[in-house]
C-alpha cells in the first residue's frame, strides 16, 4: 500500500508542477506586446533631419512616457537644458539598426552629424563630447517630417545606456574643390534593446517652435 501512496504522490506532484510551468508560460504570451493592426498614413513623408539639441545624460532627472510617446516637458537637473548644435545642413544622420535571434534584440542607435570648417568653438564641442561620453550623452534629433525623437534612454535603462562618442574626425581634403573638405564628422551611438521614443504633437510642437523650456536654442 505504502509503495502505491508514493507512486500516485509522485504522480500529483508531477501534475502540480507541470500545470504551474504552464500558467508561468501563459503569463509570458499574455504580458508580451501583442501584435496590432497597422493603418498607413496616406501624408507626405519628408526624409533627413532638420535639427540635432544634446546634453549630457546626467543633466535628465525625469521623462513622462504614455503609450510610447513622450507627453511631457523633459524634467532636467537644476538650469541644464539640451544645447542646440547647427551641423551642417542635410549632414544629420540618425539610424536605428535592429538585429535579433528569437527571443533577443538589439539596437544600435546612431546620430551623425558633419561641420564644416575646423574652427575653436568646434574644438570646445569636440572636448565636451569627448568628457561627457564615459557618462553618456543625450539627444533630441527632429526630423524631416518635424517629428522630435530623444536617443539615448529608454523606459527600461533610463540613461545607463545613453550615447558615446564613437566618431570625431576631421578631413581636410586634398584640393580646393573638394565638397567635403576641411569638414569634421562627429557619430554619437549606443546599444540597447529598445527603439528612441518620440515627443507626441504637442511637447513636439515646442521644439520645433523654438520654445521648449528644456532647450536653449542658438
Amino acid at each position: 500500500m505504502k509503495k502505491y501512496l508514493n507512486i500516485i504522490l509522485a504522480f500529483a506532484v508531477l501534475v502540480v508542477v507541470a500545470v504551474v510551468q504552464g500558467a508561468i508560460e501563459m503569463e509570458g504570451v499574455v504580458g508580451a506586446m501583442a501584435i496590432a493592426a497597422y493603418t498607413k498614413a496616406c501624408s507626405k513623408n519628408v526624409g533627413g533631419n532638420s535639427a540635432v539639441y544634446l546634453t549630457e545624460a546626467a543633466n535628465l532627472s525625469s521623462v513622462t512616457v504614455v503609450s510610447g510617446e513622450i507627453t511631457a516637458a523633459l524634467s532636467m537637473s537644476g538650469t541644464t537644458t539640451f544645447k542646440e548644435v547647427q551641423a551642417d545642413l542635410d549632414s544629420v544622420l540618425h539610424t536605428q539598426e535592429g538585429e535579433g535571434s528569437q527571443n533577443n534584440i538589439a539596437y544600435t542607435h546612431r546620430v551623425e552629424m558633419r561641420f564644416a570648417k575646423p574652427s575653436v568653438g568646434l574644438n570646445t564641442l569636440r572636448n565636451a563630447l569627448a568628457d561627457a561620453s564615459p557618462c553618456g550623452v543625450l539627444a533630441i534629433v527632429t526630423d524631416g517630417n518635424g517629428r522630435s525623437w530623444l536617443v539615448g534612454y529608454n523606459e527600461t535603462d533610463g540613461t545607463n545606456r545613453a550615447l558615446y562618442l564613437a566618431t570625431d574626425s576631421l578631413n581636410s581634403g586634398q584640393e580646393p574643390a573638394e565638397e567635403d573638405s576641411q569638414a569634421i564628422t562627429i557619430a554619437l551611438e549606443c546599444q540597447s534593446g529598445y527603439l528612441s521614443l518620440p515627443f507626441d504633437s504637442t511637447i513636439g510642437a515646442t521644439i520645433t517652435g523654438g520654445s521648449a523650456a528644456f532647450i536653449t536654442y542658438v
